[in-house]
């Protein structure tokens, strides 16, 4: 299957690529695509990252970051406590596929080298004898009075539970990815069979899974089965080729990462810090809404506003487009003081301050390529300075 390499990256590019392939970046919001004649394509704003395959063609898109540190970004706001020890064993390959089903084995394997992991479950069915407790109100209900099939509610010691599901479910949306080695779809398939007696689930959600010291064994194969459970395997039609595609979005991993960490690094500070913060407009109708993406706040007085940007615009709007959307938020919950969090290299870290209000917008930049506890560091100095010029000091 011919194979085509693009980078992660900002700056525009001109790439010899197949018109189905140019389409398809388009449609799966890899980037933008413009066709250029002879087989050339501009592709600008690659932001996102993983493999997709188009009919017979393939395109690999490579993060700027190492692959260690992306690891350590998405997982990290998954289980913060587990990934800020760094403890997880990730290979440092250039490839981010390979890397994550590779990684994602070797951690099923040692999760699952004593066997599968086992528990009670409430199992309610119909038996035709009574098992267990008698379900009166759907004895009733079912089977009108009938004693038979009984409907019956009981606990069953069982290897169908919610971590083994997610395994099951990860391993079998691997084995869907475009661009796998054959190595590694041969033990795929080996792991699958592991789980003979688990239900498929697929969900879009999937329950937490509290972590105890009868489950910690699992804990690294869980966290890895969310990140590719998130990241999914998509088929899509892109005009009469049909395409298989395992991507990430790099903003959203970059926002999920500053929203968990400085949740944890504010947690001294009192208050409580809401993600995604929903329900206020900006105007008296309740038309415009408002969801900026770090709120923290004393009860219902907000003391700060955040918004996390991977990327900063490079088409004339930025910074404008950004201070308008933090000034709306100033102005909505009346502070003195609006943060945009930019990755290292998007933004200088800078303060505007605007004319006709006493509002300040401060730029934060964080280098991402830094060590983990570096990187956690600077989350940490963000959470001072957000302190010093909130509209409430932390007491």
């Amino acid at each position: 299957m011919p194979a085509f390499e693009i980078r992660e990256a900002a700056a525009t590019l001109t790439l010899a690529l197949p018109d189905s392939l140019g389409w398809a970046i388009n449609s799966l919001g890899i980037a933008t695509a413009l066709p250029q004649g002879e087989g050339l394509w501009s592709v600008s704003s690659v932001s996102k990252v993983g493999v997709v395959a188009v009919g017979e063609h393939e395109l690999y898109i490579k993060p700027k970051l190492p692959i260690p540190r992306l690891f350590f970004l998405m997982g990290y706001s998954r289980s913060p406590n587990y990934w800020r020890n760094d403890d997880v064993s990730l290979s440092a390959d250039e490839h981010l596929v390979s890397s994550i089903v590779g990684s994602f084995i070797r951690q099923v394997k040692q999760a699952t080298v004593q066997g599968l992991l086992q528990d009670y479950k409430t199992v309610q069915e119909s038996e035709p004898m009574v098992r267990g407790k008698l379900n009166i109100p759907a004895q009733i209900g079912r089977r009108a009075g009938l004693p038979l099939p009984a409907e019956v509610t009981y606990d069953d010691y069982t290897v169908d539970i919610a971590e083994n599901r997610m395994l099951l479910a990860a391993t079998r949306k691997l084995l869907t990815v475009p661009r796998l080695a054959e190595t590694d779809r041969q033990s795929l398939r080996k792991l699958e069979l592991k789980f003979e007696g688990v239900g498929l689930a697929w969900p879009t959600v999937f329950p937490p899974i509290r972590f105890t010291r009868l489950n910690a064994h699992y804990a690294p194969a869980v966290l890895l089965a969310e990140i590719i459970l998130k990241g999914g395997s998509l088929e899509q039609q892109v005009g009469t080729v049909s395409a298989s595609s395992f991507l990430f979005d790099m903003w959203e991993v970059f926002e999920d990462f500053v929203s968990v960490a400085l949740r944890e690094a504010m947690a001294s500070h009192g208050g409580s810090v809401d993600l995604q913060y929903r329900g206020k407009h900006l105007d008296v109708g309740g038309v415009v809404p408002l969801r900026p993406d770090i709120v923290w706040r004393r009860d219902q007085d907000v003391l700060a506003v955040l918004d996390a940007k991977y990327k900063a615009e490079r088409n004339g709007r930025f910074p404008n487009a950004d201070l308008y959307q933090m000034l709306a938020y100033c102005t909505r919950f009346k502070m003195q003081a609006g943060h945009l969090v930019y990755a290292k290299g998007e933004c200088d870290e800078t303060i505007y301050e605007i004319h006709g209000t006493d509002v300040r917008i401060f730029t934060h930049s964080l280098d991402l390529e830094a060590q983990p506890l570096e990187l956690l560091g600077q989350i940490g100095r963000l959470a001072a300075k957000v302190v010093k010029h909130s509209n409430i000091k932390a007491e």
